[in-house]
């Protein structure tokens, strides 16, 4: 889903993880031009497309704090290390969670950013099945893609992993950042981008 350009890889995991967010983001965003066009239930559909413009708002803000991350400006340091100071010792699972409104679940910042690396990983793991399905033998370039792709899911994986123990910094950063996003959103400064890998 989206726009997508020709996969050069390899890739570093921080690159991955950036494409996996923005890609997951601009899918939401495509749901939620189809949704808020009258396709799907009534019920509840402006609380749906509440709770997709914030996970959006969400993902936006987590790609932009990994974007950051080599440069390492004053506000990322900053960002970083209020992060640890507020986040500490928070730990997170996948999944909803209550909020004090009644009926409303919402995802927490952790979920929508881990369900980001998943489908990520789905995909490539997909694209894998697809090169097995070629009678063998493969020729140089589908086996060197191949090892291209099973590289980028152990990488994927790992950062899935190390997500975990994060789930703290990514709160503070999302709940930070995804407001700045939102308003940039309401002045139209926000661009949807992605860089979905094609072999």
């Amino acid at each position: 889903m989206g726009t997508q350009a020709k996969w050069v890889g390899p890739e570093s995991p921080a690159r991955l993880t950036v494409d996996a967010v923005d890609n997951r983001a601009l899918a939401l965003h495509e749901y939620l031009v189809v949704y808020r066009a009258g396709v799907g239930p009534r019920r509840g559909r402006r609380q749906r497309l509440r709770e997709l413009r914030y996970d959006i708002a969400r993902l936006q803000a987590w790609a932009w704090y990994l974007r950051a991350t080599e440069r390492r400006p004053a506000w990322w340091r900053l960002l970083h290390l209020l992060g640890g100071w507020f986040g500490a010792g928070r730990q997170e699972k996948p999944g909803r969670r209550h909020q004090r409104r009644a009926g409303i679940q919402r995802l927490s910042a952790f979920s929508v950013v881990d369900r980001a690396y998943a489908a990520q990983i789905e995909d490539f793991q997909g694209r894998l099945l697809t090169l097995g399905l070629n009678h063998p033998p493969l020729s140089e370039e589908r086996q060197r893609c191949r090892r291209l792709l099973e590289d980028d899911v152990e990488r994927l994986r790992q950062e899935r992993d190390r997500l975990t123990g994060e789930a703290g910094r990514v709160a503070v950063v999302c709940w930070l950042l995804g407001r700045l996003v939102r308003v940039r959103g309401w002045l139209g400064l926000n661009k949807h981008t992605s860089r979905a890998m094609d072999p």
